[in-house]
Order: structure tokens, then sequence, then C-alpha cells
């Protein structure tokens, strides 16, 4: 803790990980990020979706794999909920490059 460091050390524990995905406050905030625009085309919800986690939009490989996710849930009132559960926990989310 005396010596200077140039750069960080990445790192996370255990505890990060699975706060992140069983934490009650990480799954409300969920559930509420995924009640904004409820009435919006799949397409355009995912796209904001992904602007207002990462400041992009999504790849072509990205949204047909949420989109395929979201079809698999067979409209079940959570699916949106459950994605945006996904997108917090993703690298690039949790992690500032």
């Amino acid at each position: 803790p005396a010596s200077t460091m140039g750069r960080r050390n990445v790192s996370n524990v255990p505890a990060q990980a699975l706060a992140l995905l069983n934490d009650p406050f990480v799954l409300a905030e969920a559930r509420r990020w995924a009640g904004r625009e409820p009435a919006a085309a799949p397409r355009a919800r995912l796209d904001r979706l992904y602007r207002t986690a990462f400041g992009r939009p999504p790849t072509e490989a990205e949204a047909a794999e949420a989109l395929a996710f979201l079809a698999g849930q067979d409209n079940a009132p959570n699916a949106w909920a459950d994605l945006c559960h996904v997108l917090i926990n993703v690298k690039e989310f949790i992690y500032v490059d």
C-alpha cells in the first residue's frame, strides 16, 4: 500500500458477481429499467437498452441473440427484465474501459 502503481489490477471477487446475480436491489433495478418504453417495437426497445447501457447500438449478432432470447421466453412478463439483468452483468457494463 505504500508504493505507487501505474495501473490498477483488474480483479473481482465472487461476492461482486453473486451480488449482481442475486441482490434484490439489482433485480429490482433490472425490472424498473425494463419497464421503460413498454409499447416500443422490440428492436427499437433493444436499441434503446444498448444505447443506455453501453452508449452504442447492439451489433447484429447481439441483436439477433437478444431477440431470440426474448422469443424463447414466449412473451413472459419478466422477459425484458431478464434481458436487462443480463445486460447489467455484461463486462462492458461493469468495467470502465
